[in-house]
């Protein structure tokens, strides 16, 4: 009898939004990301967040090789001339540094956050989060993690066959590692010798600030779908309800209050993640424009053992074409899911309005009245602090990249060949996306 009580309870503290995003969180965590314990439970009661574990000193190791890879590439940028690569390098990693310190903060107020959703959840009496919500939030956050996993494997075999190729060597030897290494992290390597360890800790790194980078639009869109999830049901609640006799109808004082909760529970998770939507549109346009501009100046840094001619066979090499095509239309594919999602909370939120406007004169009361004017004054959706994230708003971002676009193709200019000896151009990594 006991084991039954426990079990009721616990079943009454399941958090939906801890469920749907304890998977993704986890990811999170084994690269270094979010240090909270209890995310393998299935109730959000038992996450800590403790300055005393493993994961935090993994936390810590992470954030402080965040701040020395974004040293290094800003030292870099100062030090020699300003090229789309050494901005790309600066963006890249002082944006993870930033990533890693907001998922600290958010692993922080984890267990604070899941307390106020599960409350939310326990008085949304009328709504229910199915379990193809759930299962939809962890698919997509291992196979977006899974893509991004392939870019940065074709990214490595292309630059590892391209070394190869100007050292005229068939196999991998410690000779090509060095130079592959040096070749695809300059800004480390000009200021720290090279040796084995310090060539897999870089390049760990780098894999971290890539995985971030993609992780970024995984987080906002697991969250997008949750709180769409339930506005969608509500927009069936409302619906159905409008439809029903007076007898056998839910008090639309009910409904609007469900709607008020719901209201709420967006703006304390916006709260959280506003900053993350905004570094992510940031990131996301940024390297979009960078691809389009690289689409029109097939360029790419030469390496010393590489004349210009095996440069520009690397460039025609099925390898090349094979992660190009893959990385600009998994970034591009990654950014529209972002968009759509992120867009749909403004959209599913305007939807009961149609019900509600619906309801018949016999039935139509001062609750009634109320929350129509509630949903038509109250604006709801997920900002990136300073805008917030519709529709009109992502169409007005795709309307830039192609103005952006066309501003390229009208004013294209052939640029300088060598520097120093060297093409001044751009390196491609999973980072610089060249």
């Amino acid at each position: 009898m006991k084991v039954h009580q426990l079990t009721m309870r616990r079943s009454n503290k399941r958090c939906g939004l801890h469920v749907c995003l304890r998977h993704a969180m986890r990811l999170a965590r084994w690269t270094g990301f979010f240090p909270l314990q209890g995310l393998g439970q299935a109730y959000a009661d038992g996450t800590r967040y403790k300055i005393v574990s493993l994961y935090f000193i993994y936390n810590f190791t992470t954030l402080l090789g965040q701040l020395v890879m974004s040293c290094f590439a800003i030292l870099l940028f100062f030090q020699t001339e300003v090229t789309l690569n050494s901005i790309s390098n600066v963006i890249f990693y002082v944006t993870s540094l930033i990533s890693a310190v907001l998922f600290l903060k958010l692993a922080k107020q984890w267990p604070r956050l899941m307390a106020r959703a599960t409350e939310t959840e326990q008085g949304l009496t009328e709504l229910k989060l199915q379990n193809k919500v759930i299962v939809k939030c962890c698919v997509i956050a291992y196979v977006a993690m899974a893509l991004a996993l392939v870019e940065h494997i074709l990214c490595t075999s292309f630059n590892l066959t391209f070394v190869m190729h100007c050292l005229k060597e068939a196999e991998i030897t410690t000779n090509v590692m060095e130079n592959y290494v040096v070749h695809r992290m300059p800004y480390v390597f000009k200021y720290v010798p090279y040796s084995l360890f310090w060539a897999f800790l870089f390049e760990y790194l780098c894999l971290q600030s890539t995985f971030v980078w993609s992780f970024n639009d995984v987080l906002i869109t697991c969250f997008s779908i949750y709180i769409t999830a339930y506005f969608q049901n509500l927009n069936q609640v409302v619906t159905a309800n409008s439809k029903k006799n007076k007898d056998n109808m839910i008090p639309w004082s009910t409904l609007r209050v469900h709607y008020s909760k719901l209201v709420r529970l967006v703006k304390e998770i916006d709260n959280h993640i506003s900053s993350f939507i905004l570094l992510a549109f940031f990131t996301d346009l940024f390297y979009i424009c960078l691809q389009l501009f690289n689409s029109l100046h097939r360029n790419y840094a030469s390496f010393k053992f590489c004349n210009e001619l095996q440069t520009k066979q690397a460039l025609t090499s099925p390898s090349y074409l094979l992660y190009y095509l893959y990385s600009f239309i998994f970034l591009v594919l990654r950014a529209t899911m972002l968009s759509l999602f992120a867009s749909n909370v403004h959209c599913a939120s305007l939807e009961p309005v149609h019900a509600v406007y619906d309801v018949s004169s016999t039935l139509y009361d001062n609750e009634v009245r109320r929350f129509q004017l509630q949903l038509h004054h109250t604006k709801v959706g997920l900002t990136g602090k300073f805008f917030y994230v519709t529709r009109n708003m992502v169409l007005k971002v795709i309307g830039t990249i192609i103005t952006y676009e066309i501003v390229l193709l009208q004013y294209t200019i052939t640029p300088n060949p060598y520097y120093n000896g060297t093409k001044v151009i751009l390196n491609i990594s999973s980072h610089s996306y060249s």
